[in-house]
């Protein structure tokens, strides 16, 4: 899903700011789909933030929308967009990022500092106390219980004296819900507590911790881990609006701002229905929500078709990859000649020409097996081998075949296995597919897609408004 999702950023680029011109009149029509210009803009703007734009540019990018538009129209002819996974993932981004369209941001910002305000009129020059808390409850009203509690805080006050970690007290004898946390009750304010607690807490210093006292009938101690003052609205932001979310101030934010909607536009809903209505809607009259709700839903399908179009069938027919490699090798060339096989670490020369004659005869794809063998009672030998997928080394790329088979550069000997030599072959050009798989993949790829679009070209009618795409703005 994660990948998924990648991908999907990287063929739209979410989440830019978009931009809106007073023209909006179509500069490309696609199966009958009308591309306005506010919606070209938008997509052209993010897809080009560091490319100095020009008139060419903006037309060689109406070429590839226009190409993105037709693979989309391509997966809804499929009926991509009505399967259950698209319905699901685009329905879950979309309430995701609607939320941010439905609330009443002005309202929360207001809610937002006027409860910080309150905070600092509370909390005043004292600030917090970052708070732990020993405490013990009598059994009964007996008076044996009472001395029990008195003897018992007293000997929990003399292991603290004694070194004793006043969290493990706390989880050991403490009776009450904090016990399991070591007593920590968080950062407190003088106001949070009764006024008796809160003039013993507010006399200690950091680190500091109480004699026994009682208060409402439970004999505590308390410590004062660290202090400190309520600090600025930016260090509390993100708690305070948690604590308005649950409160439900989100949920009057969103009632606020559909009924102003519904008043402005002649709605016949308020409140929890008005909400409902502004989301069925929030398309339209958020047009910079609806630039972000059609860029994923696009994107989703792109993803979707161009899976099944070109990637599946590269990554499931490799015949079809070598076809297209052998009947294009040509195109295919080392800017470079390459070394193709192994670096070999022995403790001595003999071990190196040992192995070297046992690999001679053997075909390169069961050297790995040659070599566990030759490893199996000790290890006489360590191997490097060059990249994954075509076991290639390039020039630049490692120190050893550098300096020993294209004489530059230099390197350190391994400690234990000092004498460092190669078995394999300079390669001028590829000789099979396997020493350029990637590239080939990656070349076959460009050619389905290439193929793909001259199909959809073909199949389904579009027109691009030279004249609109002109006044497509620059800035």
């Amino acid at each position: 899903m994660l990948m998924r999702r990648f991908l999907i950023c990287i063929l739209s680029v979410l989440f830019c700011m978009p931009f809106h011109a007073q023209d909006d009149s179509v500069v490309m029509t696609v199966n009958g789909y009308d591309v306005k210009k506010s919606e070209f803009e938008y997509f052209f703007r993010k897809n080009n933030t560091e490319t100095k734009v020009t008139r060419k540019t903006v037309k060689q990018y109406a070429d590839l929308y226009l190409s993105f538009k037709l693979k989309v129209q391509a997966a809804i002819d499929e009926g991509l967009d009505k399967s259950d996974s698209f319905l699901n993932e685009y329905s879950m981004y979309r309430d995701m990022q609607a939320e941010e369209y439905l609330i009443d941001t002005d309202f929360l910002d207001e809610l937002a500092r006027s409860s910080y305000d309150e905070s600092v009129q509370v909390v005043g020059k004292e600030g917090l106390a970052h708070l732990y808390v020993i405490s013990l409850k009598p059994n009964d009203d007996s008076e044996e219980s009472r001395e029990e509690c008195y003897d018992k805080i007293g000997m929990i006050h003399d292991l603290l004296d004694q070194g004793e970690s006043f969290q493990t007290l706390a989880r050991r004898y403490s009776t009450d819900e904090l016990a399991a946390d070591g007593g920590e009750a968080g950062w407190v304010s003088r106001a949070q507590l009764p006024e008796d607690v809160s003039q013993i807490v507010f006399s200690l210093s950091p680190g500091q911790y109480s004699e026994p006292f009682i208060s409402e009938g439970l004999l505590f101690i308390v410590m004062v881990r660290e202090r400190r003052d309520l600090g600025s609205f930016e260090d509390n932001r993100d708690q305070i609006y948690e604590w308005l979310y649950r409160t439900g101030a989100y949920e009057e934010s969103k009632r606020r701002k559909a009924n102003a909607y519904a008043i402005r536009l002649g709605w016949d809903v308020r409140d929890e229905e008005a909400v409902d209505y502004l989301n069925s809607v929030l398309e339209e009259v958020e047009p910079d929500f609806g630039n972000i709700s059609r860029e994923y839903h696009d994107g989703l399908l792109l993803f979707d078709i161009s899976n099944r179009e070109i990637w599946e069938r590269v990554a499931n027919h490799p015949e079809e990859v070598e076809d297209y490699f052998t009947s294009h090798k040509k195109e295919f060339r080392f800017d470079k000649p390459c070394f193709k096989g192994i670096v070999v670490f022995c403790r001595n020369e003999s071990e190196y020409n040992e192995l070297k004659t046992l690999l001679e005869n053997t075909d390169m794809s069961e050297w790995v097996d040659s070599i566990l063998s030759f490893n199996k009672k000790e290890i006489k030998v360590r191997v490097m081998r060059g990249s994954s997928e075509t076991g290639i080394f390039k020039q630049g790329q490692n120190a050893y075949v550098d300096k020993i088979v294209f004489g530059k550069g230099s390197f350190e000997p391994m400690k234990d296995y000092p004498y460092a030599n190669v078995i394999g072959k300079v390669l001028k050009e590829p000789e099979s597919i396997n020493d350029v798989s990637g590239e080939a993949s990656e070349a076959y790829q460009t050619y389905l897609e290439n193929e793909w679009v001259k199909q959809l070209r073909s199949k389904y009618q579009y027109k691009i408004n030279k004249k609109v795409l002109k006044k497509v703005s620059l800035d």
